[in-house]
């Protein structure tokens, strides 16, 4: 390539119920914290029990809503709350729709599964905007094809010998 492009930085899609449901935890987490300081419990219990209840709402806010995804010319940075993934551009095998609701740094189920070397599974993530995430990825490299929905590298089919 003979200029570098801008990075790309996607947000990743949140399903509303995944919202909600982390809200009513994060809401379950506050008012167990704020009902601990009613009982007889020693003050060094109650903070230490408040501290983690707050630390583990605040956890699942933070991976709610600090997912996103850094396409540069050479990698993909992924990002999830204190959790990180580097991918290599070049890596990269193929990028395919999936809604695999397997844990994974995509805060919706409608996600695209990354196969790159060096990985048996890959990581699957939720771009809000997946087409133009698609796109982005396709323009990174003249090796990848990009189709409706995928990306990919061409399927090398070797030839047999006549008579073998």
């Amino acid at each position: 390539m003979d200029y570098e492009r801008p990075a790309s930085v996607y947000t990743s899609k949140r399903d509303t119920w995944i919202v909600v449901l982390l809200w009513i935890g994060v809401g379950g987490l506050v008012v167990a914290a704020a009902s601990l300081w009613a009982t007889s419990e020693s003050i060094g219990f109650r903070l230490g029990v408040t501290i983690l209840l707050l630390a583990t709402a605040a956890f699942a806010l933070w991976v709610l809503y600090g997912t996103y995804y850094t396409l540069t010319d050479n990698e993909l940075l992924i990002r999830s709350g204190p959790f990180r993934w580097r991918v290599e551009v070049d890596a990269i095998v193929e990028v395919f729709p999936t809604r695999n609701p397997l844990s994974s740094p995509a805060c919706s189920i409608d996600r695209l599964r990354i196969r790159y070397r060096g990985s048996g599974f890959g990581v699957m993530i939720s771009p809000i905007n997946k087409a133009a995430f698609l796109r982005d990825v396709a323009a990174r490299s003249s090796v990848f094809e990009l189709e409706t929905d995928k990306v990919g590298r061409p399927v090398r089919v070797s030839r047999v010998a006549k008579g073998s």
